[in-house]
């Protein structure tokens, strides 16, 4: 089903120029180095801070056409901050439905935690601030 849908939806995106997503990672960072919120994350990202990274990160699956990923994604930013010692970044599984496959996303939007390049928690479906704050923690205390 997501995958029909993901085909109707490239579709509309060729025929609707006006909505086109700018193709380049937008990277916000604090003036700490350290932290990276990635909003248009590539597999390469996704390699180079969930999976070889040492600090927790959480991977957020969404795409444009999902209400509920609209509400959670300001909610994560806000949340995942330079204290929160966590990384955040934003898969688009309609671009890079390689890494959704392989993460067996059946539901969005799904956050995953990495930790050590490790799966450590996991929330499919949107949540407020207080559920991913929990959430969050979760993943920085494994």
């Amino acid at each position: 089903m997501l995958a029909l849908r993901s085909s109707a939806l490239r579709a509309a995106r060729v025929t609707a120029p006006s909505r086109a997503v700018a193709a380049s990672p937008r990277l916000f960072a604090s003036s700490a180095p350290s932290m990276k919120h990635i909003l248009s994350a590539t597999p390469a990202d996704f390699d180079e801070l969930a999976i070889k990274g040492n600090r927790p990160t959480l991977v957020d699956f969404y795409a444009d056409w999902c209400g509920p990923c609209r509400v959670l994604g300001p909610v994560l930013e806000k949340v995942v901050t330079e204290e929160s010692g966590a990384d955040l970044l934003k898969i688009d599984t309609e671009e890079h439905g390689e890494l959704a496959a392989k993460y067996k996303i059946t539901a969005l939007p799904t956050v995953i935690a990495f930790k050590n390049g490790q799966i450590v928690a996991k929330m499919v479906g949107a949540a407020g601030e207080p559920g991913v704050r929990a959430f969050l923690e979760k993943a920085t205390s494994a």
